[in-house]
């Protein structure tokens, strides 16, 4: 590996800041984004290592290689056609960027994005998706049917929302920027502070970098009833495409295209 300072802990015997972004090209997001940590002279976190590490996401697609994602898509498809249930599968594709998991606590440079528990590509979370349609539902359709399809808290839901996963391809990783203008102000009120410093012009704005995903994406449904799959389709439609997913939808993130395999 090149010289330079290395990842903290015992990672550091394998992965340098100098080589962060040219490591493997499929190692894996979960390891490199919620396992590596750089720290500065002072023991504090390396701003260089964050950058370092969106650098590696970008560069690598978080470690997506063409054959093997191709292969978890036919493997997805072989166990939905062994399910003893109905399955119906559709296309999602963000019509701009898409942010899921931007909040995700789970790494210490804090890069938020909801990766698969095993192979550590981008997804969007059944639990979003089913959220989403059921925000839907829940203004447009009969109170029966959102009960039926969605469960209650004494009841389970006739559907099942599965993981949407990178349809047959790698999907699209990109570094977006936030700006705050007035970053002071949100420290404040996020610690709570008595003494909160006014929003100011003369504030400093920071740059702050996120992962954002694009492509086609394969959402899953399935459950017992075929009429009730068909229903939660038809919702999450509808949904993506006026209420969106995941993070920054009022800034157009989030929107999406779906429709019917």
């Amino acid at each position: 590996m090149p010289d330079g300072p290395r990842a903290a802990g015992p990672l550091g015997s394998a992965i340098s800041l100098a080589g962060a972004d040219r490591h493997g090209r499929d190692a894996s997001a979960l390891v490199m984004l919620n396992r590596v940590a750089f720290l500065d002279d002072a023991g504090k976190l390396a701003d260089e290592g964050k950058r370092a590490l969106l650098r590696w996401a970008c560069a690598t697609q978080l470690g997506q290689v063409e054959a093997l994602v191709t292969a978890v898509w036919q493997r997805r498809s072989a166990a939905l056609r062994a399910l003893p249930w109905p399955s119906m599968r559709l296309r999602a594709r963000p019509e701009w960027r898409l942010v899921a998991g931007l909040g995700a606590p789970a790494n210490a440079h804090e890069i938020g994005l909801a990766l698969h528990g095993s192979y550590g590509w981008p997804v969007i979370p059944g639990s979003a998706l089913k959220g989403l349609a059921h925000a839907w539902a829940a203004a447009h359709a009969l109170e029966a049917d959102v009960s039926r399809v969605f469960g209650t808290p004494g009841r389970r839901g006739s559907v099942r929302f599965l993981d949407a996963i990178p349809a047959g391809k790698p999907a699209a990783v990109a570094a977006d920027v936030l700006t705050p203008h007035v970053k002071p102000y949100y420290d404040d009120v996020a610690a709570g502070r008595p003494q909160i410093r006014p929003p100011a012009e003369y504030h400093n704005p920071v740059p702050v970098q996120f992962l954002a995903v694009s492509g086609e994406f394969g959402v899953d449904l399935y459950g017992p009833d075929r009429r009730d799959v068909k229903l939660a389709a038809k919702w999450l439609t509808k949904a993506g495409d006026e209420l969106g997913v995941g993070a920054k939808t009022a800034a157009g993130y989030g929107y999406l295209k779906v429709d019917p395999e």
